[in-house]
């Protein structure tokens, strides 16, 4: 059941989490895990590899099963190294996936492990980890509907993982859950897991970035006037924010391309430079060539504002524009909104435990904090952890 935001493409504004399906959890009471089940189960069988890693480019059903487990190879790959740090595990007899998904993880584990075991609380999710599975009978699956992971012994499993997961728990489950993964940890094992401590009043922002209130800016476009190879839009940006941009700033106007449902064709197409310094309240135009004619299926155009290797600006809320190209049905240059959904849509929450709760809970299960290291996948939004754990005692 593993999910989150990609940092990397800095798409985690409210409008974006609500186009990937994520849960406003200001107006709603935090889902039990019969619902839970539910909302992951659809997600399985409507577009599970996307589900689990949210890449808005890869949004129905665009990752290949190659691409998506060859990630899940890197992570392991990553864990076990900083579990060698630690000389751990000190043995390799069983390893285990909590909230395996479709395996990504799982399949990973075998390459470190004699025997592996995926548990995800998706029904739909474990019938595709099956048939994805490339190691037989040393991987296995089973759904987990609810805590406590009653099939496993106590100290019994030597290798313990769960990524992008316990965020979508809520707090009264993820909790019993963590001190269930430490309970089943092999003296002399290795844990890790990842857990957001608390949402942040302000974005944590990567080294080279401005003040949070100087990412705010309107765009206004033209229609796209197509010219050969090539589709020119004229774009009025104008400085919102109440700060001068610059002119050491890298800043430029992007664009992406969009199908006609909103989801992500390609994330990243062309760049023109914002000509700086530009006062707080100023505007200018900018000339953009974007590719033509553009990947299918794209329908629209999405234009943004770029702080080049920071972020984009609607990570922190700024306007972006969105154009119809021509001959698509919708009408240009108006915006264009994702359509409503129909009946069921699955949501996913995100949720958080106090780091000092986290540790809590880990010292009265009795292992030990190795380290524990900043994680980002959830976005600048987030302050989240990386739990580094072991039990010891003789095996």
């Amino acid at each position: 059941m593993p999910a989150c935001w990609s940092l990397t493409r800095g798409r985690d504004t409210a409008r974006h989490a609500a186009a990937m399906g994520y849960r406003a959890r200001a107006f709603l009471p935090p889902m039990n895990l019969d619902d839970l089940q539910r909302h992951w189960d659809a997600f399985g069988v409507r577009d599970p590899l996307w589900a689990i890693l949210t890449d808005p480019a890869r949004k129905g059903g665009r990752w290949t099963p190659a691409e998506f487990f060859a990630t899940g190879v890197a992570e392991i790959d990553g864990l076990v190294a900083e579990a060698r740090r630690f000389g751990l595990p000190r043995r390799r007899r069983r390893a285990l996936d909590f909230g395996c998904g479709v395996g990504r993880l799982t399949q990973a584990l075998a390459a470190h492990a004699d025997a592996v075991l995926g548990l995800d609380v998706a029904p739909s999710m474990v019938a595709h980890a099956r048939t994805f599975n490339r190691h037989g009978d040393r991987v296995t699956y089973a759904v987990q509907a609810a805590p406590p992971l009653s099939t496993l012994a106590s100290r019994s499993i030597d290798l313990v993982v769960t990524g992008r997961v316990l965020q979508h728990i809520a707090p009264e489950y993820s909790r019993a859950y963590v001190a269930e993964l430490a309970r089943v940890l092999a003296p002399g094992g290795f844990l890790s897991f990842d857990l957001p401590s608390r949402p942040l009043a302000a974005p944590a922002l990567p080294a080279g970035a401005l003040p949070p209130n100087a990412y705010q800016g309107r765009l206004h476009a033209s229609a796209v006037a197509p010219q050969g190879d090539r589709a020119r839009i004229d774009i009025t940006v104008t400085n919102t924010s109440g700060v001068n941009w610059l002119a050491d700033t890298p800043l430029n106007v992007g664009n992406h391309w969009l199908a006609a449902d909103g989801a992500v064709v390609a994330q990243d197409d062309r760049r023109a430079a914002v000509p700086l310094p530009l006062a707080a309240g100023e505007s200018v135009v900018v000339a953009l060539d974007v590719s033509w004619p553009p990947p299918a299926p794209a329908a629209v155009v999405e234009l943004d504002l770029v702080h080049e290797g920071v972020l984009w600006f609607a990570a922190m809320g700024g306007g972006t524009v969105r154009l119809s190209l021509p001959g698509s049905d919708a009408s240009a240059p108006a915006a264009v909104a994702p359509p409503e959904p129909a009946g069921f849509e699955p949501v996913m929450e995100m949720h958080a435990v106090p780091r000092s709760e986290v540790e809590a809970i880990l010292a009265g299960a009795g292992v030990r904090v190795l380290q524990v290291r900043p994680e980002l996948h959830c976005g600048p939004r987030w302050e989240a952890w990386r739990y580094d754990v072991t039990a010891d005692g003789a095996d």
